[in-house]
């Protein structure tokens, strides 16, 4: 397994997408609770796209240390 800096910088970067996806999807479900207006909660299928793209930044990143170079 290899640590350098390509894989911190990745774990890092799927870190801040978590964070905006968390927030998005609790924001977006706060949202969509307190209002009638169609498409109120879009905020959170927001989020859950960013989630799923911290997944895959952590998939690709977990590659990069495990491949033997």
């Amino acid at each position: 397994m290899h640590w350098d800096a390509g894989v911190l910088a990745g774990l890092l970067i799927g870190l801040v997408w978590v964070v905006a996806g968390v927030t998005l999807v609790v924001l977006g479900r706060h949202r969509r609770r307190r209002s009638r207006a169609d498409g109120a909660g879009n905020m959170a299928v927001i989020g859950f796209f960013l989630l799923a793209v911290a997944a895959l930044t952590w998939f690709a990143t977990l590659m990069l240390a495990l491949v033997p170079r």
